[in-house]
Order: structure tokens, then sequence, then C-alpha cells
């Protein structure tokens, strides 16, 4: 397995993601007097005679962290890996060796059924749809769907207004 192993809990005193160095390498599990350890790319579980190198992390019912802010806008994760910016967004990725890039800060995003509020979205949502921000609060990212939404309304309303005077002429 290796040295330096974080074990971070995810149900109290039963099971943990094992972690090496921010990746993720499997899952430990307490099964009556022993513990056994599932590793990812092996797909292999191993008993485990003694947990000298794992370090637990214990987590609490309030969140202890603070989210970590990248070129002036909120992640929410409290590590981010490979930042960068890219066409003046914040990107980054939650662990080291991460495929999937988010982007930083608080967003509207315009989905079919209209515009929904989203914070640290997938890049590639961003791709796929148009949107509004990044934003540094949620405050402020309400208020421009709010406009928004109001725009698109204001010119609903003019779009009708013009098709009922050309029909009555």
């Amino acid at each position: 397995m290796g040295k330096y192993l974080q074990a971070k809990e995810v149900v109290k005193d039963s099971f943990w993601i094992v972690e090496r160095s921010g990746n993720k390498i499997g899952t430990l599990r307490h099964k009556a007097d022993s513990y056994l350890f599932y590793e990812n790319k092996s797909r292999t579980e191993t008993v485990l005679d003694n947990l000298d190198n794992i370090k637990f992390t214990k987590t609490t019912g309030k969140k202890d962290t603070i989210n970590v802010s990248i070129f002036g806008y909120p992640t929410n994760v409290d590590t981010v890996y490979n930042e960068h910016l890219q066409d003046d967004v914040a990107v980054y990725t939650k662990t080291a060796s991460s495929k999937q890039h988010f982007v930083a800060g608080y967003w509207g995003i315009l989905f079919p059924m209209g515009w929904r509020p989203s914070f640290c979205p997938r890049k590639k949502t961003l791709e796929s749809y148009t949107h509004l921000g990044p934003f540094i609060s949620e405050s402020d990212m309400y208020l421009a769907i709010k406009r928004k939404g109001q725009e698109n309304e204001k010119d609903t309303k003019s779009s009708n207004t013009n098709t009922t005077s050309m029909q009555s002429a």
C-alpha cells in the first residue's frame, strides 16, 4: 500500500475514503475485529493487520475547513489543484490527477427550463450552455439572473406586441 495514506471518514467509525497525495486510491471498512482495504486500481480487498501508515481524519457535523478562493473567486473545496486562468475564468481540479475541471465562483446557467444558480460548476457545463458570471457572491449572481429574467420578459412582451399590431394592421 505504501506510506502516508490519509483516511477521510465517510461513515462514523466504519467507512473511510483513502487518499495518497490528494488522489483517491481506495476505501477502508471496519468489519468486526478487522479493517478491509479495497484498492481501486487493482480492485483487490486486503485485510490489514495494522493501521500504522494511515492517518485518520474525522468529520464533524459542521465544516471545519475554509474553502479556498482562486483568482478572487470562491471554490467549493478546501484544497485546489491545477489552478489556472483560462479565458479570464478561474479553472481548477479537485484532485491532483483529475481530468474533470471546475470553474470558481457563482454562475447563472440557462438550462432548457430557465436560468438556474450554480456554484463552481463543471467547465464542460459552461461550454454547453449560455451562462452569466463569474460572480464573487451569491447575491450578485441572483441579481444578475433576476435582471436577465426581466430582460427576457420584456423581449417576449415586445415581440408579442409587435406580432399583435402587425396582425391587426
